[in-house]
Formats: C-alpha cells, sequence, structure tokens
C-alpha cells in the first residue's frame, strides 16, 4: 500500500508540472528563396513561408488558396515568432542565393486557421512504405534506403517540405529487387504487399517510374492506405519534378484521409484507461506521452491503483480521433474488445 501511495503521489507531482508541445517535425516552420534583405522581399518572403506551412497543417496543397486560407496568409507578419537568414543547403546553389527562414507561433496560427475552418493536422502521422520501380536503360531494379539515387533524395526532400514521414525497404531490398526483374507488374505488387507487412505501417506507396525514350518518363503510381486503393498516372520529360508531384499526390491523400478525422471541432472528454503499468517511471511515461498527443487538449487523473491509472481527458474529436493518433505511435496498444482501453508497451 505504502508503494502505491508513492505512485500517486508522484503522478500527481508529474502532472502539476507542465507539458510544452514540441515542434519536432518543424511543421510551423518553412525556409523560402528571397532575392535580398529588403523589407519588402521580407515581407513577400513571410506571406510564401506561411503559404508552405498551412499547406504542411492541412495536408491539402490548395488550402492557401481557399478564403480561409488567404485570410490566414494575410494575418502572417504578427504570426511570426522568429526568422532568419542563411544559404542554401543544396550543392547547386549560387554563392548569392539566400533562403529566408520562418518560424511562426504555432498556438496562434492553429487558432487563427481554426477560426478560418481549415484543418490543422498535428504531429501524430503515419508512415508511408515507398517502393520505387526504377525501369531504364540499366534494366528494372526497386530503390530502398540504402541506395543514394536522386530519386530518392528528390522525394525524401519533398516528403521534408510537406511533413510526411516515409520508410524506404531496407533488409529484403536485395531479393525483392531480383524479382522486379522476372516478374511482371501485377505479381511484382502482390509480393510487395506481402513483404510490407512486416514493417507495420498503414500506408505503401508503390511507384513504377520506366523510361521510354531518352526524354520522356511515363510513372505509375499506387497507394494503399486504411484498407483503399488509389491509382494516378504521370508522363513528362523531368522525371524528378514527376516524383515531386507524385510525392505531393500521396501528401494530399494522406492529409484527406487523416488530418480532418483529427480536426473536428468538438471537444469531448474520455475516459481512458491504461494497463500494464508497473513502475513510477511507467506511470509519468505514460503521461508525458499522453499530453504531448495533438488531440489532447485537457488531461486529469481520475483514479490510480495497482491496475493502471484511469485518465480522462478532453480531446479533439472525440475517442475515433484519440484511438487514431495513438495507433500512428509504438507507446500504447489498444485494447481489442474496449476501445477505452489501452496497454503500456515495453520500451
Amino acid at each position: 500500500m505504502r508503494i502505491l501511495k508513492t505512485l500517486i503521489s508522484i503522478v500527481f507531482i508529474l502532472f502539476a508540472i507542465s507539458v510544452d508541445a514540441a515542434d519536432v517535425e518543424g511543421l510551423n516552420s518553412a525556409r523560402v528563396r528571397v532575392s535580398d534583405r529588403s523589407d519588402a522581399e521580407f515581407d513577400r518572403g513571410v506571406a510564401r513561408a506561411l503559404e508552405a506551412v498551412i499547406i504542411k497543417l492541412t495536408g491539402d496543397s490548395a488550402a492557401p488558396r481557399s478564403s480561409g486560407g488567404r485570410a490566414v496568409v494575410g494575418q502572417a507578419q504578427r504570426l511570426v515568432q522568429q526568422f532568419g537568414y542563411e544559404r542554401p543547403r543544396s550543392s547547386a546553389a549560387h554563392a548569392n542565393d539566400l533562403v529566408l527562414r520562418v518560424e511562426f507561433d504555432a498556438r496562434i496560427l492553429a487558432d487563427q486557421m481554426r477560426s478560418q475552418n481549415l484543418v490543422v493536422w498535428g504531429k501524430e502521422r503515419p508512415e508511408t512504405l515507398v517502393w520505387l520501380v526504377l525501369d531504364d536503360a540499366s534494366g528494372r531494379r526497386i530503390l530502398g534506403a540504402q541506395d543514394t539515387h536522386e530519386l530518392i533524395r528528390v522525394m525524401k526532400n519533398r516528403a521534408l517540405i510537406r511533413g510526411i514521414p516515409l520508410v524506404f525497404p531496407l533488409a529484403d531490398i536485395a531479393e525483392t529487387s531480383v524479382l522486379a526483374d522476372q516478374m511482371p507488374n501485377t505479381a511484382l505488387a502482390n509480393v510487395v504487399y506481402a513483404n510490407s507487412e512486416k514493417y507495420g505501417v498503414r500506408s505503401v506507396l508503390i511507384g513504377h517510374i520506366r523510361q521510354v525514350a531518352s526524354s520522356l518518363w511515363e510513372n505509375h503510381w499506387t497507394l494503399q492506405v486504411a484498407g483503399k486503393s488509389i491509382t494516378w498516372d504521370q508522363q513528362g520529360d523531368i522525371v524528378e519534378l514527376l516524383v515531386e508531384e507524385s510525392t505531393d499526390s500521396l501528401a494530399n491523400a494522406l492529409g484527406r484521409r487523416y488530418a480532418g478525422a483529427a480536426n473536428q471541432n468538438a471537444n469531448d472528454v474520455v475516459a481512458v484507461t491504461v494497463t500494464g503499468l508497473h513502475s513510477a517511471a511507467d506511470y509519468a511515461r505514460t503521461e508525458r506521452y499522453l499530453a504531448t498527443l495533438d488531440t489532447v487538449t485537457g488531461l486529469l487523473v481520475r483514479q490510480v491503483d495497482e491496475q493502471g491509472i484511469v485518465f480522462d481527458l478532453s480531446v479533439q474529436g472525440g475517442l475515433s480521433s484519440l484511438n487514431q493518433s495513438i495507433s500512428f505511435g509504438q507507446t500504447l496498444t489498444p485494447d481489442p474488445i474496449d476501445p477505452g482501453v489501452f496497454r503500456l508497451n515495453p520500451r
């Protein structure tokens, strides 16, 4: 009983400490090129940076052009938290090129966006496993995590700009690449999906990039997400631009699927039970994790005992939104029967 009282005391002390959400993925900041450090160019750069941030936060490339998006961009100057100038990181940049880095106030910006009925997609986002099948003069192969191919770099950079996490295959890439050179597209897709299961991701993207002439590329993309399949085709002479466009299409599709569900306006109080806690460190870890979820706006301990801890959580979007956020991480596992019960996973 003394141990239980000690655990309860520690938990309540931890709850008295305020937890600030960290912008670990840079969702509220952007870098844009500017021609100089003049006031006029600064104003234009800040507006462009806010447009890029709105795209990241909504998961919608068209959001800045909406009436609500334009209204928020019109407030860009007063939303700036900090800024600075730097030289481009690209090796192809010229010596006189200049980049403006702008970070916006996350809380005020989110309030402004919601007041304009814009979705605010938080930092809990699903990973997408990407299989890039490249078919060119060198033959057909699959590009994986260890490849230094330019298309991998282009896709990673664009995903960073859009705020979506990507995973590329690693351990089984050599074996699958052999299959890629021997199998028709349909059979290869089946093998790829089977191999994707071990990665534990919710979203799988297969891109078949084929060079049909010296200056002509054809791309076919298939996205499997939440039990649905989305396909699109491209054709053009610059393959890097095609891959950038498809990364944008991926981000838009994920935004449509997940951002809206995480942004329902209703704030519901949800009772959540977490089991599998065996020490004060487990209680503290559970509290810290729940407090950092974007959908959780308030947190109160109702009960603590040897079986676990019961929280009353204020959640934007209710229990379904909370379950979605938790499902993207590895900290808690939902009970298969009771949607309000979770088990803490061991480290």
